[in-house]
């Protein structure tokens, strides 16, 4: 017999069985020494020990050696000793994460998010499943229960997106997602984005610091978020400090600390806040200091200010994920980039492909608050012009230039009083607005920041209206400096000087503006002047001036006539001007001007500058010739309607021959302007002349050639005559 397989110690133990290694089977004690299992190699199977068949197996695969369990004995069972957990390991965890959670939604802001509020270290948070933090979060609760395992990072993401699928096909309830402050109603609440979820609740009653639950706004936090100082009471004058550290110029600054306050109604659209102006004039210091009050990122001044995206999609993503988004030394804004700006600020739906392998979309929803720096978007995108205030600065001299030192040092000192005096603005604010909403009339496209802006400048202790005669007066500034780049707008007042209304085709316009521009000294085909270069560009050019005009009283309208009665071309493209009339009062009517009464050479040369289609006798917009009236006063006997030699205007010439008017006729009660009357007769409604004058109505004056021309044209067809037209 072979020698057999050593015993693992020298202590006795129980043989219960043989075991043969040749013909690998079990032998009872009694067989083993018969002559089938002669010289073969048989060993002994003790109590609690391997089986000896699986000894060589087991060795070559390295695994342990098990005790035989047939030979095993019986264990008695405890019925208190729970059964093994049946369930897998994702779906414990998946279990242990919805116990956890406290409520869950889906995003109004963007549907394909769903955001779940847990306990955290004895707080509230707000997370967002599909994010790292949600996956971090899961990733640390459910160590705490096994520690044995350590997963990957897919392993926590695939259980997150399980729930994100139950939530968005269970019908999960939506709500709005905040980024740093929500407006509910007659609340405002502010997140400090402290580690322990504390929030400033601002109430027209009163101010108070609370913790954030689940019955709180829901608030996100994105990764560049900053904690912001406590604000602290006691420093009135903390905004007029700020604007002074700015350098804000004085007749700027009313209107500056209203536009700051109002940056903090999460609610309402507020115009965009830009710093222009030259070198040394604070203008990234201004922005980082803005963003810094309102929605810090950082500490350092490199950390609130960023360059703006080129990239639609990527801008879109930047000014959503920020409550306020604040852009450096911006040097271009095109047409795609003014429109996602004009978006922002008002509040709008901004899709955005997932990804170019599918068709599938993500829409954004968010109104966004705006500082930047740099150029100043062009007259060429109007829209985004009626959405912006901007600011001048004092220039800094050298001698009270600060080190950046010492003006973070001033700056970190006076943020808290600031901010302590915007919280109680705004909740005095809050208690005003139901009394003083409908006595408000705003006359701009931001009627709400218009609203708002006067009851924060009440409340901040200036007389009523204060603020809407410095914003609007503002707005007038800004629309006459922009003129500087548009000499369109000079010619075209100079043209409407001593007119109410004009309509006439686009070219005959055109040749008049261009004749007073570059009489006034403008290079009208040079490229560094914004001039159109043919009457074809002219109407796009007023469309750019268009908000200039208005500012100035005149309304421009455009439109292609499509009858053939032979008043225009047909399918000419007409232009029809309107200014808001100066009416003269009645005891000036026989009145000549004085001799001596100032006027500009450029007014004198529009005044006598002959005017396209008015009394040449024939109509510049078809070819054939339109009978005029015989004058039949001696003293016109050269100025007939069929025109002179030189081609002034019958009617322009006369003026100044025949001041007098004792005609009139009111363009606003008749369309046409075709109805006459005497200053001593009622008009066909029975009022006087001065009664339309006082209701404010679009009247002119005639002298009694003028009148004379009218009743003529109306004798030959009652055609509008060109003293008419043109007005």
């Amino acid at each position: 017999m072979k020698s057999e397989v050593p015993k693992k110690s020298d202590n006795a133990k129980k043989i219960i069985g043989k075991y043969c290694h040749d013909c690998k089977v079990d032998i009872d004690l009694n067989d083993a020494q018969s002559l089938e299992h002669k010289d073969h190699n048989i060993v002994d199977v003790y109590e609690d020990e391997p089986d000896p068949s699986l000894i060589d197996e087991f060795r070559k695969q390295g695994l342990s050696l098990k005790p035989k369990n047939n030979k095993q004995p019986k264990k008695k069972m405890n019925k208190n000793i729970q059964t093994k957990d049946q369930r897998t390991s994702p779906k414990i965890l998946y279990d242990f994460a919805q116990s956890k959670i406290l409520k869950l939604v889906i995003s109004e802001n963007n549907s394909d998010e769903v955001y779940g509020v847990v306990s955290i270290n004895k707080h509230v948070e707000v997370l967002n499943l599909g994010s790292s933090r949600a996956r971090h979060w899961l990733n640390n609760s459910h160590s705490s229960i096994d520690t044995n395992d350590i997963h990957s990072d897919d392993y926590y993401k695939n259980v997150l997106n399980s729930m994100i699928s139950q939530a968005q096909m269970n019908g999960t309830k939506r709500a709005k997602i905040h980024n740093r402050i929500a407006q509910l109603k007659d609340e405002i609440w502010y997140d400090l984005a402290t580690s322990d979820w504390k929030a400033i609740k601002i109430t027209e009653d009163n101010i108070r610091t609370i913790s954030l639950d689940e019955n709180s706004p829901f608030f996100s936090r994105s990764q560049s978020m900053q904690e912001q100082a406590m604000p602290k009471k006691g420093d009135d004058l903390a905004l007029d400090k700020l604007a002074e550290l700015l350098r804000i110029i004085p007749k700027d600054r009313l209107v500056f600390k209203v536009h700051l306050v109002a940056l903090f109604l999460e609610a309402y659209p507020v115009p965009m806040m830009v710093f222009d102006g030259t070198t040394g004039t604070l203008k990234t210091t201004a922005t980082a200091s803005i963003k810094t009050i309102v929605d810090p990122n950082g500490i350092s001044k490199e950390d609130n200010v960023s360059a703006m995206s080129e990239k639609q999609d990527d801008l879109i993503i930047q000014l959503f994920n920020r409550y306020l988004s604040s852009f450096d030394n911006v040097s271009r804004i095109d047409g795609k980039t003014s429109d996602v700006l004009c978006r922002a600020i008002t509040g709008s739906s901004n899709p955005k492909r997932k990804l170019y392998t599918d068709k599938d979309e993500s829409i954004l929803n968010f109104k966004s608050k705006i500082v930047l720096n740099g150029v100043v978007p062009s007259l060429e995108h109007t829209d985004l012009q009626t959405r912006l205030i901007k600011y001048e600065r004092i220039s800094v001299d050298e001698i009270e230039r600060l080190t950046e030192k010492e003006f973070n040092q001033k700056f970190l000192e006076l943020l808290p009083y600031v901010l302590g005096k915007i919280f109680i603005t705004l909740s005095k604010s809050l208690k005003e607005y139901p009394l003083l909403e409908k006595k408000i009339k705003p006359k701009t496209r931001m009627s709400d920041f218009e609203v708002w802006g006067e009851m924060i400048s009440r409340v901040l202790g200036n007389d009523d209206n204060t603020f809407l005669e410095r914003y609007h007066e503002k707005l007038k500034e800004e629309s006459i400096s922009a003129q500087e780049s548009y000499p369109i707008v000079s010619s075209l007042l100079t043209f409407m000087e001593h007119k109410t209304v004009y309509e006439d085709a686009a070219s005959s316009l055109y040749g008049s503006l261009a004749e007073i521009a570059n009489e006034s000294g403008v290079d009208t085909k040079s490229r560094f002047i914004s001039f159109p270069r043919s009457s074809n560009k002219l109407t796009k050019h007023l469309k750019i001036v268009d908000s200039i005009l208005k500012s100035c009283g005149i309304t421009v309208q455009t439109y292609h006539y499509t009858k053939n009665d032979g008043r225009f071309t047909k399918h000419a493209s007409i232009v029809r001007i309107t200014k808001k009339p100066s009416i003269e009062p009645l005891d000036s009517f026989g009145k000549r001007p004085s001799p001596s009464s100032p006027s500009s050479p450029l007014q004198n040369q529009a005044r006598n500058r002959p005017k396209i289609g008015e009394g040449t006798g024939e109509d510049p917009h078809r070819g054939n010739k339109v009978s005029s009236p015989k004058n039949t006063d001696s003293r016109h006997e050269n100025s007939s309607g069929e025109g002179s030699e030189d081609g002034e205007d019958t009617f322009q010439r006369l003026v100044s021959q025949d001041a007098e008017k004792p005609y009139w006729i009111c363009y606003t009660c008749n369309e046409r302007g075709t109805e006459m009357q005497h200053v001593e007769d009622l008009s066909p409604n029975g009022l006087t002349v001065q009664s339309h004058q006082n209701a404010g109505h679009s009247i002119i004056f005639l002298t009694k050639y003028e009148a004379k021309l009218v009743r003529e044209y109306q004798k030959f067809g009652g055609l509008r005559p060109d003293v008419l037209r043109n007005r």
